[in-house]
């Protein structure tokens, strides 16, 4: 069992290097110059906002985690439509989205503990319709587009991995949304995805985030299920 002081520790040595590695990818850009400055700048902003949201969805904040991921969504849409990742773009319009709605579910007080935290819940079914459209509408796009987003048939890789993470990350959010433990374990595999993704589009600063996202979603895992026992 990981106690409360462990667990601080823990964070402060994550924000730590995820501030400092974000700051020193960063500056590297800018120093080179081969990224705008304000590419850089807003590359830099979403992150951050991102690794925040991240922690405290960790910790079931029912309004500055759903606040912070509206914000951070916003950023990651510009950005991954910036890097030719359609399907990364369009997961975070999913994420705005049911974030809005996550903001009215979790702040209603037969879903928050004694603590004013979120509880672990069971699946909505208007919300599971509602993600199984834009799934859908997210693949007939994709789909059809892609010839025009994909002109180059050496990246038609890319395109299927566009593909992967879209579907995984709607997923992620969905069950995330309706408060399931599961979430985190697809946040994992999502993670990977979009490792690999950010990295064939030159996107370091958002490379290095997937794999402090999946340090970050790891604990998920642990907590969320450690609650669901409780």
């Amino acid at each position: 069992m990981i106690s409360v002081k462990s667990e601080k520790i823990f964070r402060i040595f994550w924000y730590i290097a995820a501030f400092g590695l974000t700051l020193y990818v960063g500056i590297s850009d800018l120093q080179t110059g081969k990224i705008p400055f304000y590419v850089t700048v807003i590359s830099m902003i979403t992150v951050i906002l991102g690794y925040i949201c991240v922690s405290v969805l960790v910790s079931r904040s029912p309004v500055f985690s759903n606040v912070l991921g509206m914000s951070a969504n916003t950023g990651e849409i510009y950005m991954q439509i910036l890097f030719r990742n359609p399907g990364m773009a369009l997961s975070s319009v999913y994420y705005f989205i049911t974030h809005i709605f996550g903001l009215y579910l979790w702040t209603r007080k037969e879903n928050l503990d004694e603590e004013g935290k979120v509880k672990i819940s069971h699946t909505n079914k208007k919300a599971l319709i509602f993600t199984l459209i834009f799934c859908i509408a997210g693949i007939f796009f994709l789909y059809n587009y892609g010839d025009f987003l994909f002109k180059d048939k050496k990246n038609m890789y890319v395109f299927v991995l566009n593909s992967i993470a879209f579907l995984l990350g709607v997923a992620a959010q969905f069950t995330m949304i309706m408060r399931q433990p599961f979430s985190w374990i697809l946040w994992s595999i999502s993670n990977c995805v979009w490792f690999i993704l950010n990295i064939l589009s030159h996107n370091y600063i958002f490379a290095i985030q997937s794999v402090l996202y999946e340090i970050n979603a790891l604990v998920g895992v642990y907590k969320w299920y450690k609650e669901a026992r409780n």
